[in-house]
């Protein structure tokens, strides 16, 4: 009989202790429907998000036993939630997300003088320094990720990429052997985990680990774990970065661009844009807190920060994408490039080889050189 119930209690501790593991592959619909990339995954009653990857593709453990609730958004798109039963490992298959339709803009009662982008704005802006003087306890797990994709295509073989690249290397000063490193290498990724605890808003970062299919030299894993380290989407909420924000908003004039509902709340899209780039922030009724930002250059997005309500208004960051989009290359422009790079007498042989091989695999193509650091956070408690 002891036996019996030993037995049970043992199945009862692997049953509870039993994780899902939910798979699918996300697309997108709009003229045509393709792969959906750095798609957020998002489970609520685990604290935990995820990505896509470039090819729609996701994968997140959840470790609640019974039905969750999975939100799948993207910027731009109608969120969808599914309820997912992870008893069993699940394979959702093919999940298709439509353009978001924009309502009409929200009726705001705004003090005089104040239009609505600005009185939405302001409230964000006051309840973002009432999360900051709350000095929150968190602890949460957060993953890198580092791609490259045929970065020599930028390493000054093609004169309409040398300006993006010199950008580029600007924003890295201090990079160098991780800048090199891109150049020369056709592509490569990088994976890193950070454990995160903060009390009383002081943080403590540990466990600092770079995982990597690549033997890279010690001055480039320092590199890396140095960007992500930059990477701090907690500052575009409670640092200073609040204040950058609310003086930014404050000189240039943003615009309501209309309203969406988001569950049972209204979301409010506000832009800003010049002749250069164009931002979009997505901002909760009610909670006036950020729940998506994204920045765009002409070449297409460059960051799209994603956060979740983590109770009294406090919005939390899961989810990050950078990605400088340094330049496309158009397919009609890829035969003169290459006669281009043949009469260039500064590249030697085996640089002007390789970059005329990726030219030569992509004709008839458009392709995008870029470099892209995405962050999903999972919190403890």
């Amino acid at each position: 009989m002891k036996r019996f119930a030993l037995f049970w209690t043992l199945m009862l501790i692997c049953i509870v202790s039993v994780a899902g593991n939910v798979t699918g592959r996300v697309f997108l619909r709009d003229t045509t429907v393709v792969p959906g990339d750095y798609v957020m995954v998002y489970s609520k009653d685990e604290g935990l998000g995820t990505q896509s990857d470039e090819n729609g593709y996701f994968s997140i453990e959840i470790n609640v036993y019974g039905t969750v609730k999975l939100e799948i958004s993207r910027i731009g798109y109608t969120t969808l939630f599914l309820d997912v039963d992870t008893r069993y490992d699940i394979d959702l298959g093919d999940i298709i997300l439509d353009p978001q339709v924009l309502m009409l803009t929200s009726a705001f009662v705004t003090p005089e003088g104040m239009t609505s982008s600005e009185y939405i704005l302001s409230r964000l802006w006051r309840q973002s320094r009432e999360n900051k003087e709350k000095k929150s306890d968190y602890q949460c797990e957060i993953s890198y990720n580092l791609a490259t994709h045929e970065i020599p295509m930028v390493a000054g073989v093609m004169p309409g990429i040398m300006t993006g690249m010199v950008k580029f290397v600007a924003t890295m000063k201090g990079f160098g052997p991780l800048v090199r490193y891109c150049l020369e290498e056709d592509e490569f990724s990088a994976s890193a985990r950070l454990d995160r605890v903060v009390r009383r808003g002081k943080t403590t970062d540990y466990n600092k680990k770079l995982l990597s299919g690549h033997d890279l030299p010690p001055k480039v894993q320092k590199n890396i774990l140095d960007v992500f380290s930059l990477i701090d989407l907690f500052d575009i909420l409670y640092s200073t970065a609040t204040s950058w924000g609310e003086n930014f908003s404050n000189k240039h004039k943003f615009t309501h661009a209309g309203t969406y509902e988001y569950g049972d709340k209204l979301v409010d899209v506000i832009q800003w844009q010049d002749s250069r780039v164009r931002a979009e922030v997505h901002i909760v009724e009610d909670d006036w807190g950020i729940l998506k930002a994204q920045l765009f250059s002409k070449e297409g997005e460059v960051i799209r920060c994603e956060a979740r309500d983590r109770g009294n208004g406090v919005y939390m960051p899961v989810s990050c994408v950078l990605k400088p989009a340094l330049t496309m290359v158009r397919a009609d422009q890829i035969p003169g490039f290459i006669e281009e790079i043949k009469n260039i007498k500064q590249l030697n042989k085996a640089t002007k080889e390789r970059s005329i091989k990726v030219l030569e695999a992509h004709l008839g193509e458009d392709f995008n050189p870029y470099i892209a650091i995405d962050c999903s956070i999972r919190y403890v408690n």
